[in-house]
């Protein structure tokens, strides 16, 4: 889907241009992808890129901007966010997600018992795959990840008592 609208950044204004990945600004076209991670990569460049009401943050330098004639809707926080304890919530047995990814592999289900150590999942992070171990020998309480689920950093992912 094609989209045309203008972004002003500071005192100046651009026009702007969208189709797929590529974004054509003051008529320099540029190759823009958003990783897994939530990086922003530019030409194959990354930079880590954050928008807060009229303040777009680039690699820690901040500017002001503003678009026209573009409908923005405002994102809504991921529903199953609310599906997961809190880590503060979560008893010492919880195993929380090292870094945002993907769940792989879940290797327990509620019920099981477990020994300290024993892996429970898999989370796959900047293309590395990372074994998640019960912190504590007990018995599965919750597990609230499935293969293929996005998750953010110390996310509880399963609960051991």
């Amino acid at each position: 889907m094609k989209r045309e609208f203008k972004i002003k950044l500071g005192d100046a204004e651009f026009p702007v241009v969208t189709e797929g990945d590529t974004v054509t600004v003051d008529g320099r076209a540029y190759t823009v992808e958003v990783t897994e991670e939530g990086r922003v990569l530019v030409d194959g460049i990354a930079h880590d890129v954050a928008l807060e009401g009229e303040t777009a943050t680039v690699d820690e330098e901040s500017y002001d901007v503003q678009a026209f004639g573009l409908a923005l809707a405002a994102a809504a926080p991921p529903p199953v966010a609310a599906a997961f304890p809190a880590p503060s919530e979560a008893g010492s047995g919880a195993v929380l997600a090292i870094m945002p990814g993907k769940i792989i592999r879940v290797t327990v289900a509620v019920g099981d018992c477990v020994e300290e150590g024993q892996p429970v999942c898999v989370l796959e992070a900047m293309k590395m795959e990372n074994e998640l171990h019960a912190r504590q020998a007990g018995t599965v309480k919750a597990v609230y990840v499935k293969p293929g689920d996005d998750v953010e950093k110390d996310q509880v992912l399963v609960e051991i008592e």
